[in-house]
């Protein structure tokens, strides 16, 4: 198993190898704010895929841009280019997977064989939704690592993920590469990715559908349908998807007071941040991070068996696709 990598320290990014196999690479990576205005164009250093844990970037693509968050995986095609801002200040940390072109062919080939065709550009889709049996493969994964388990079960659930990733952003394309083309469609893609914007710099107290309606010069009607249409779920499905994603993320890394982590996310009180979670995730938030939280240094994560023994951790692994946590859509 390989060990932890820091490939690179340099402001305003950080990255770290945490493990590589047959291809592909898992990076932990970290991005400090640029602010609103767009970067310059960054070429994509590999084929990668992205899964933001935390934050809000932008992101512009030959045209196309496209608001991640939380729940957000996002797909890219070595030396493209790139731009990125972050609407929302913060910055943003994210799981990549860096994906050798063979790879990257080979997992598009098993559901677009068709798209599977240009090793200069495998990834025929920008971005897509987590699904729960994605959300469940990332902590799965995670927590593979963190508890020091064989090379052979880190590379399975590392391979069923890398799958997984490329099937969702399909399912949630319906297998199709329309763009928003038309000046209506453009506009409905604008409104919902303001809307967006609002509900994440304001998660802890967002306004209600009336008060973002007429700061985004619309009727509340208008701005419920349109964004339902757009997204593919509800404005009030999206924000408790999203504040039960930073809730894990925040868990995971081990934050101990659970009521000042309701606050912030806007729960009313504990037990309304406890009931929340435990209907997203399946479990309470104790034993979410009891599970799952990762040990810190100074650069990063630092997972068991990665120490200079390289010895596994005592305690035994619990994998999400065990009974007992569970997340729906």
């Amino acid at each position: 198993m390989a060990g932890r990598e820091v490939v690179s320290q340099e402001l305003p990014h950080r990255r770290t190898r945490l493990f590589g196999a047959a291809g592909v690479s898992l990076v932990d990576f970290r991005c400090r704010e640029h602010g609103e205005r767009d970067s310059p164009e960054e070429p994509n250093p590999t084929h990668s895929i992205a899964f933001v844990r935390r934050g809000v970037f932008r992101r512009r693509h030959l045209g196309r841009t496209v608001l991640a968050d939380a729940g957000h995986v996002l797909f890219f095609n070595a030396g493209h280019p790139y731009q990125y801002s972050h609407p929302v200040p913060g910055g943003d940390d994210c799981t990549i997977l860096t994906v050798e072109t063979s790879a990257a062919l080979e997992l598009v080939a098993r559901y677009a064989p068709r798209d599977a065709q240009d090793p200069t550009a495998p990834f025929r889709l920008g971005h897509g939704r987590l699904s729960s049996r994605l959300t469940r493969l990332h902590y799965e994964l995670l927590a593979a690592l963190r508890y020091g388990a064989t090379a052979l079960a880190v590379e399975d659930v590392l391979s069923h993920f890398s799958y997984e990733a490329v099937r969702t952003a399909y399912m949630s394309h319906a297998i199709s590469h329309r763009a928003a083309d038309s000046t209506a469609e453009r506009r409905h893609h604008d409104l919902a990715e303001a809307t967006k914007v609002f509900v994440n710099r304001q998660l802890h107290d967002i306004p209600s559908l009336a008060s973002l309606a007429r700061t985004l010069s619309c009727s509340p009607f208008h701005l419920s349908r349109v964004f339902h249409e757009t997204e593919g779920v509800t404005l009030r499905r999206y924000a408790g998807r999203l504040r039960g994603h930073l809730a894990a993320d925040a868990l995971a890394k081990g934050t101990s007071n659970l009521t000042d982590l309701a606050l912030r996310l806007g729960y009313t009180d504990h037990s309304h941040f406890t009931n929340a979670f435990r209907r997203e995730w399946g479990c309470p938030p104790s034993q979410f991070r009891q599970r799952y939280r990762r040990r810190t240094s100074s650069v990063g994560w630092t997972y068991a068996g990665s120490g200079s023994a390289g010895a596994p951790s005592r305690e035994a692994p619990v994998y999400l696709t065990n009974p007992g946590l569970r997340t729906r859509d």
